[in-house]
């Protein structure tokens, strides 16, 4: 398994990655822990989840794919797995996050209540690579920034990645990351695939 670094972060992880937005309702325990146990024997370290997961976003599982994740993570040595995890912005649009009453937004309130409920769930002090789940397009990015580079401070989040943000918010981001001496995104998570590309 070929390996790269993830950004400018000291986190070097496999350049394959394990989704789990199905583990808990299309994937139920046994066969997601087979799958992570599969990954993992054929190197790949690095694993993403979601506070929102597992897909289709439902109150009465959501945080199921945390959980799952968690526990095959007690399995393994903390430092051999490169795990990330997403915390929900003010989605709108095709639905609501199902976490927090629906009331998710990227404020600093907001990022510390789902980091903390993720490391209960993960069972673990501290995730690799912690990604805003959309942007928050209603709130300065530097109030953004400054939360999640609170948490890398205190050790509970090692780097800091967004997903499903526009080239332009990137852009600003990373200069009021750089303005404001702030942790920056270190990674982009979004929808590549062939459908998007044939039927945008």
């Amino acid at each position: 398994m070929k390996r790269r670094r993830l950004g400018r972060s000291g986190l070097v992880v496999s350049e394959i990655a394990l989704g789990t937005m199905t583990f808990g309702s299309m994937a139920d325990e046994r066969e997601s822990l087979a799958i992570l146990d599969r990954a993992f024997d054929a190197g790949v370290d690095f694993v993403d989840a979601a506070e929102t997961y597992p897909v289709p976003p439902d109150p009465k599982w959501a945080g199921r794919t945390e959980e799952i994740v968690g526990k095959w993570l007690a399995s393994k040595p903390r430092d051999a797995v490169i795990l990330a995890t997403k915390v929900a912005g003010p989605s709108g649009g095709w639905f609501q996050a199902p976490v927090r009453a629906g009331k998710t937004g990227l404020d600093r309130h907001s990022i510390e209540r789902a980091l903390e409920a993720s490391l209960r769930r993960l069972d673990t002090d501290y995730v690799d690579l912690y990604q805003t789940h959309w942007p928050d397009a209603g709130l300065p990015i530097e109030q953004t920034l400054e939360a999640l580079d609170r948490l890398v401070e205190e050790g509970k989040v090692r780097a800091v990645g967004c997903s499903n943000e526009t080239a332009y918010g990137l852009t600003r981001s990373l200069w009021m990351a750089e303005r404001h001496g702030t942790a920056r995104f270190e990674s982009i998570q979004n929808s590549f695939n062939l459908l998007i590309c044939l039927f945008p």
